[in-house]
C-alpha cells in the first residue's frame, strides 16, 4: 500500500537536496576521524572512530576512555556492541518532516541539552548540527548509532557534568546508568527516530 505524503515545503525540499548531495572535497581527510568528543571539567576527551569500531567488532579496547564510557553505560558489553551497530530502516522524507516540525525541534533540543553550544554570531547550532548528522546518515535508508556519531560536526562536544544527556526512550532502566549515560543515549536515538518517522508516515496516510 502506497503512503499518501503531504507536500514537502520548499525549504524542507532544499534541505533534503543539500543533505543528499555529495559533500564538496575539503582537502585531505584524517585517516582516523575523531567522532566522540566529551568534556570532563577542563579536560577534553577525543575518542577515535577506529577505537569504537574495534570495540564493536571484537569487544577489545584501543582507548581507555572508551572503556570507561562502556563501564559507565549500564549495559553488558555484548548488548552494547550490537546496539551501537544495529541499523534501523527509515524513510528520509517523513524523518526530515518530523525533524523540522515543532515536535521534532523540541525533540532535538532535549537531545542536545548536554552538548556544548555550537555557535556562530547570535546562533546556537546544536539542533541544526544533530539534525544534519541524522539526515546525512539516513539518506541511504537506514540509521544507526555509529552512523549518526560519525556524521556529527567536529566541535560537537558532550559535557559529562551538568544536566547530563536525556535518553529518548521511556523504557524502564534496570540500571540507573542506562537512563543517563552517553552511550545509552546514543543507542536509543536511532530507534526513537525510526518510530517518529513511522508515526509521520502513518499520520500522513490517514489524512
Amino acid at each position: 500500500m502506497r503512503h499518501a505524503f503531504r507536500a514537502v515545503p520548499p525549504a524542507l525540499a532544499a534541505a533534503l537536496w543539500l543533505t543528499a548531495a555529495p559533500a564538496p572535497a575539503a582537502g585531505p581527510q584524517p585517516a582516523s576521524p575523531q567522532t566522540l568528543r566529551l568534556a570532563d571539567g577542563a579536560e577534553l576527551w577525543t575518542i577515535p572512530e577506529a577505537a569504537i569500531q574495534q570495540f564493536v567488532a571484537d569487544g577489545t579496547f584501543a582507548d581507555q576512555r572508551l572503556r570507561l564510557l562502556v563501564n559507565r553505560s549500564g549495559w553488558p558489553e555484548d548488548q552494547l556492541r550490537v546496539a551501537l551497530a544495529k541499523p534501523y530502516s527509515v524513510e528520509l522524507v517523513p524523518l526530515a518532516r518530523f525533524l523540522y516540525s515543532p515536535a521534532g525541534v523540541a525533540f532535538l533540543e532535549r537531545q542536545t541539552r548536554a552538548f556544548r553550544p555550537l555557535k556562530t554570531p547570535g546562533r546556537d547550532l546544536r539542533v541544526q548540527g544533530l539534525r544534519a548528522a541524522i539526515l546525512r546518515n539516513s539518506k541511504g535508508g537506514t540509521l544507526s548509532a555509529l552512523g549518526i556519531l560519525r556524521e556529527l560536526p567536529t566541535d560537537f562536544v558532550v559535557e559529562l557534568g551538568g544536566a547530563g544527556v536525556e535518553r529518548c526512550s521511556s523504557l524502564p532502566c534496570t540500571n540507573p546508568q542506562q537512563c543517563r549515560s552517553v552511550l545509552s543515549w546514543l543507542v536509543f536515538l536511532p530507534a526513537c527516530l525510526q518510530a517518529a518517522a513511522m508515526n509521520d508516515v502513518t499520520s500522513s496516510g490517514q489524512r
